[in-house]
């Protein structure tokens, strides 16, 4: 009888080690998931709340739902969409596009709250330079970077997204045909969200080592640190790099810059083609833009 107990407790034993040896391990991660969004680069993470109450501005760079300054911004029919302020009717996104994003949690995937597509100029076409690939709306350059993006002709009416060198200069990220007798100038360099937000990630350019904005009627001067090989272009003998800011209010209400980062070192998520395989298992078509696609920045990889 006691070989017996022996044999059954030895065989008990052996099938135990096996089932837990055949189990998943639960702790691994979705290896999409581990290097995007904040994951990725760390951006905000040590804010204390996360992305609660955050303003990101700058440029749609691909896809997860949408990158934008290097953070997967999720959102679906239900989130507030505008266009340049004006409530719209969602429509599809595209790389390229500019737009002011408020954020309010603190996962690793942002939601958000709300969504501005905007534009910096909408106008008719005044003249065009092909050899320094630029064209001219509302007294405004619109640089396209890159080779191989088709220039707009005299007198047609666009809609341009990009972001802005200084007053007078644009640097392009997509370019639309737009309706005509439109016209749309932005000025100043004001903050959106500025009673939602406490905290904001900027794409923008920086001039002379410095870059400005309004908040709650009150123009800063911040002084950025440039770092060797920032420079992408002299303006009239200014040196011009483009960053993304780290903003916030302090507790007296005034706005500080916490860091600037590179674009180039954060994920640019992926540019889909047609149709493609979203990673909730739906399938989305993508479409191409009507008018021109910008190249990427030199040195950036779109692809995720």
């Amino acid at each position: 009888m006691n070989q017996l107990y022996r044999a059954f407790v030895y065989l008990l034993f052996v099938s135990l080690v096996a089932c837990m040896s055949g189990q998943p391990n639960m702790r691994a991660g979705n290896d999409e998931d581990s290097d995007i969004g904040l994951g990725g680069t760390g951006m905000l993470a040590d804010s204390g709340n996360g992305l609660g109450g955050t303003g990101i501005v700058g440029e749609i760079t691909g896809f997860g739902s949408i990158f934008v300054n290097g953070i997967e911004i999720e959102y679906d029919d239900a989130t507030p969409f505008t266009i340049n302020g004006i409530k719209a009717s969602h429509q599809q996104l595209v790389v390229g596009d500019v737009v002011e994003v408020l954020t309010g949690n603190a996962s690793k995937h942002a939601d958000a709250r709300q969504i501005n597509l905007r534009h910096e100029a909408i106008g008719k076409v005044e003249t065009v330079n092909a050899e320094a690939a630029s064209f001219n709306v509302l007294g405004q350059t619109v640089k396209i970077a890159g080779t191989g993006a088709t220039l707009p002709q005299p007198g047609e009416t666009v809609a341009v997204s990009g972001v802005r060198i200084d007053k007078h200069t644009i640097r392009a990220t997509r370019v639309m045909p737009a309706d005509s007798g439109q016209q749309l100038l932005r000025t100043g360099n004001a903050l959106p969200f500025a009673r939602q937000a406490d905290r904001w990630l900027v794409q923008t350019h920086v001039s002379n080592a410095a870059a400005a904005f309004e908040l709650d009627g009150t123009r800063y001067v911040l002084a950025v640190q440039m770092k060797a090989g920032d420079a992408v272009e002299s303006q009239a003998e200014s040196r011009v790099a483009e960053s993304i800011l780290e903003l916030k209010k302090n507790p007296a209400g005034r706005l500080e810059l916490e860091r600037s980062i590179n674009p180039s070192d954060t994920p640019q998520g992926r540019v889909w083609l047609d149709p493609v395989q979203r990673r909730d298992n739906h399938l989305q078509q993508r479409t191409a833009p009507m008018h021109m696609n910008m190249n990427p920045r030199p040195g950036m990889n779109r692809g995720g």
